[in-house]
Parts: C-alpha cells; sequence; structure tokens
C-alpha cells in the first residue's frame, strides 16, 4: 500500500538542517532546557498498537513488539489501521494530531506538515491509517547518550526514577530537536523549544510538555 505522503520524507532532512541552522544558534557553554513529552490522556484518546499486526508490519524475524532501543523499521515496513482508546480516567476525550506513547509519537498528516522538517533527521516516519485517515507512527532513533557524550555519573533522576538533567559537553546540542536517552531505557521522549514552539503555534493537540530536563 501506497502512503501519499510518504514521498515527501526523503525531501525533509535538508530542510531540517537548514531550520536547526537558523534557529538554534546558542551559547555552547551555557544550559539547556528540553522537555519530555507526555500525552494528555484527560482530554484525548491515545494509540493502540495490536500486537499481531506490528508483528507483520515489522516482519516474521523481528521481536513480538518494537524494541526497546532504537531501531530502524522503515525499509521492511507493512503500513497497518491503527486503534485509538480512552487510557485516561475522564470519558470526554477526542482524537489528538499528536500522542506519544512508549517513545514513539502518533502524528497525523496536520502534525506531520508541521512537524516533519523539525523532526525528520532525529528518525522515521512509518506509514499507518486509523479511522479511515493516513498519518505516521515516529519512530525516534536520536539518542542522547551516543550523540551528547553524556556523563552519567553527573546526570540525575528523581524519585520516580525520572530524568531531571544530563550532562555533556558536546556542542552537538545546539541542534537537537527530538531524542531520547537510555537512563530511562528510552520511554520518554524529549524535545526542545523549537519544537514545542511549532506544537504550539499550530495548535496540534494531544500532549503536554514537562520541563526540568537541563543539558550542559
Amino acid at each position: 500500500m501506497t502512503h501519499p505522503h510518504t514521498e515527501k520524507i526523503a525531501n525533509t532532512s535538508s530542510l531540517a538542517s537548514a531550520i536547526h541552522q537558523s534557529a538554534l544558534k546558542t551559547n555552547e557553554k551555557s544550559s539547556h532546557s528540553f522537555y519530555a513529552i507526555q500525552p494528555d490522556s484527560r482530554h484525548y484518546k491515545s494509540f493502540v498498537l495490536d500486537r499481531q499486526r506490528v508483528r507483520k508490519a515489522l516482519g516474521h524475524e523481528t521481536e513480538f513488539h518494537f524494541a526497546r532501543a532504537p531501531k530502524r523499521y522503515l525499509n521492511s515496513w507493512q503500513p497497518f489501521d491503527i486503534n485509538f482508546e480512552n487510557l485516561g480516567a475522564s470519558i470526554r476525550v477526542t482524537m489528538p494530531d499528536i500522542m506519544v506513547r512508549n517513545g514513539r509519537l502518533f502524528l497525523s498528516l496536520a502534525a506531520y506538515e508541521v512537524l516533519s522538517p523539525i523532526i525528520a533527521e532525529h528518525g522515521e516516519f512509518l506509514p499507518i491509517t486509523y479511522e479511515g485517515n493516513n498519518g505516521f507512527i515516529f519512530n525516534v532513533l536520536s539518542v542522547a547518550d551516543e550523540i551528547f557524550e553524556t556523563d552519567k555519573s553527573a546526570s540525575n533522576k528523581n524519585d520516580l526514577g525520572e530524568v531531571k538533567s544530563l550532562y555533556s559537553s558536546s556542542h552537538k546540542i545546539n541542534k537537537m530537536a527530538l531524542f531520547r536517552t537510555a537512563d530511562d531505557g528510552y520511554l520518554e521522549i524529549y524535545c526542545s523549544e523549537i519544537l514545542k514552539n511549532a506544537v504550539e503555534k499550530n495548535q496540534l493537540k494531544g500532549i503536554e510538555f514537562k520541563s526540568g530536563v537541563i543539558l550542559n
């Protein structure tokens, strides 16, 4: 099945680089605030991936589900239909434009059009369908531990085991819009101010931003 927006994916990396170079110029010696992307389950439905459909999409030689650590799947990916369910306490929930779960993002076409130039170099867009619509699961492949050469001895977490800060002297931090880290088992997705602003400016609904992650 050919996805109508798949052909655009290959052209987004160069545009993403241009955006980063013009919008993410900061002092290399300063610290930078990043945000953990969290689902707004109070107001929006979450996507649910059927285990059998996922295994078919990933190929039968793979695990029964996505690997916890970042791994590429696009070359053998077979698009399939995903479901949305209410995973929060409230019954008054609606469909999201963007949603996060287990270290991956759901993107409607509206969210894809806005965010693809910003995030394309940090992962891969896996085409899916839902409720008669086309969309993507964005598989985040950028890892802070590899790109930033993080100092784990200086990093710290809160009492719940959530990452509070990561430390690095690498200047590459200036170019990161989206990443995961082994420090929390790759479960969280972290983003920069530029991505947060793009989501809010374009009123993309479904996620919240938790501040407090600092990289130095």
